[in-house]
């Protein structure tokens, strides 16, 4: 019987990844530590250097094997705590930045909100009544492109400034409770925090590339459906204390799901090299969905749609959800 060489290395970069991202979720492995993972490269060059040094001589498989497991702890440490190769740099502290100038206005009725922001934090946050605001610094003091009318704010990062190596934007948005919201982000690297207490949400839509997410629903005073594309990057969850949906879409990437006490949750699963704690957490399979004992008869049901590849989805882990 021979074995492909490279599918070894291949099934060993997938379980390196796996491991090291379910030992940060369950504590074995803190974040600090997690985040260092991508200064692990120069065993990259050692590997390239064994492949060389020992091609076709006895051990030569030991090079690429070394590769696996150096990509492997790389990808999984990154995408368990959203700190990638930039760390640090791309994303601001909010404080070494200069101060852009404050935009504000107002929404009524139904509006669309649409944030895009590259390489940047974000903090987005509600307030009673139908006034927005847009505050926070930036590497040279330009605030983003901001496009303001009576049923639509859009919010981008402005032209040319896709990288702020100094590692200083930072942004923060609050929206208003009162009008009904369709929310669209598109959000590359950094960190982002959102919490919609209090507003009435008709769609949220997120597409977040290398970096970390918080998406708070908990206290959202109504909410449509929900959409959330993570690639690269990691995200929380906090599902809303009320019945809905989600489609969830996560590569190569880790999510924590947030489950309010009492509630119905029902997970359409569909993996590739993922990992995820369902089972111990006491959802059984049923006509191929996962679902909490009781399910039917909850007041309140949690409908999870979601495509994990190369990654893990984990309920309730309480690093993510103590708050």
């Amino acid at each position: 019987m021979q074995i492909d060489r490279r599918l070894v290395g291949f099934g060993l970069f997938l379980i390196t990844v796996g491991a090291v991202m379910v030992a940060v979720r369950q504590g074995f492995i803190d974040d600090e530590t997690a985040g260092r993972a991508w200064t692990l490269w120069p065993l990259i060059l050692v590997g390239v250097g064994l492949s060389i040094v020992l091609a076709r001589r006895p051990g030569a498989a030991i090079g690429g094997l070394v590769l696996a497991v150096t990509f492997g702890a790389i990808l999984g440490g990154v995408t368990s705590t959203g700190v990638f190769p930039t760390g640090g740099v791309c994303g601001g502290d909010g404080e070494t930045g200069t101060a852009f100038s404050q935009s504000g206005g107002d929404l009524s009725g139904a509006a669309k909100v649409s944030i895009s922001q590259n390489c940047g934090d974000l903090v987005v946050g509600t307030v009673a009544g139908s006034t927005w605001s847009v505050s926070g610094v930036s590497r040279n003091g330009v605030g983003p492109s901001i496009d303001g009318a009576s049923n639509l704010l859009r919010i981008e990062s402005p032209e040319g400034g896709l990288v702020d190596l100094a590692g200083t934007s930072a942004w923060d948005v609050v929206l208003p409770r009162d009008p009904s919201l369709d929310l669209e982000l598109t959000l590359n690297g950094g960190e982002s925090r959102m919490a919609l207490d209090g507003a009435h949400v008709d769609n949220v839509t997120l597409d977040s590339n290398a970096g970390s997410i918080d998406l708070d629903l908990r206290n959202a005073a109504s909410l449509g459906g929900v959409e959330l594309d993570v690639n690269f990057g990691s995200a929380t969850i906090r599902l809303p204390g009320r019945s809905a949906s989600l489609v969830l879409s996560l590569n190569a990437g880790s999510a924590a799901l947030c489950v309010p006490p009492g509630a119905g949750l029902r997970v359409e699963l569909d993996s590739v090299a993922a990992s995820n704690d369902l089972e111990r957490h006491g959802l059984v399979e049923i006509n191929g969905a996962w679902e909490t004992p009781g399910y039917a008869s909850a007041e309140i049901r949690l409908d999870i749609e979601a495509d994990v590849n190369a990654g893990s989805l984990t309920l309730d882990p309480p690093r993510s959800c103590a708050r």
